[in-house]
């Protein structure tokens, strides 16, 4: 137990002098994982102890970005965050993907979701089809 306490600590003083909780921090998503490894942890199981701590951490492809629960999200209308998933219309058997995806972009700034447009765009075709296609693996069970 006290390996993990040892990742957390470092995570919360890494963020912290970051600017949290009134910043959305960003840490790449390999070293925290390494420093998991090293530490005989999951990375499961420390970003569910911070969650006790008010310490949100959401992996966003190469880094997982740390907020505060207590900050609310700048809302953004429902028009913009339609227009941001329109790529996302069509998409076989994904199941409520559309809809997490909704979720989750309600949470987010608008930079945020600028940054995740931009993202998507600088994207080649057979990037997004193998992303499509690691989704459809993990909402249908039976491709496992």
């Amino acid at each position: 137990m006290p390996d993990l306490t040892v990742v957390e600590d470092s995570i919360k003083h890494s963020i912290k002098k970051n600017g949290f909780p009134r910043r959305v921090v960003r840490l790449p998503f390999k070293a925290v994982y390494e420093s998991c490894k090293r530490h005989n942890t999951t990375l499961k199981n420390v970003l569910d102890n911070l969650i006790k701590d008010k310490i949100v951490g959401t992996i966003q492809g190469d880094h997982i970005e740390f907020c505060s629960p207590d900050n609310p999200a700048s809302k953004t209308d429902t028009r913009t965050q339609s227009d941001n998933t329109s790529w996302m219309n069509g998409l076989p058997d994904l199941g409520s993907l559309k809809e997490t995806a909704q979720s989750y972009m309600s949470k987010m700034t608008p930079e945020q979701i600028a940054e995740i447009g931009k993202t998507i765009e600088n994207m080649s075709d057979e990037e997004k089809q193998n992303i499509i296609e690691m989704l459809t693996q993990q909402s249908n069970p039976k491709n496992r």
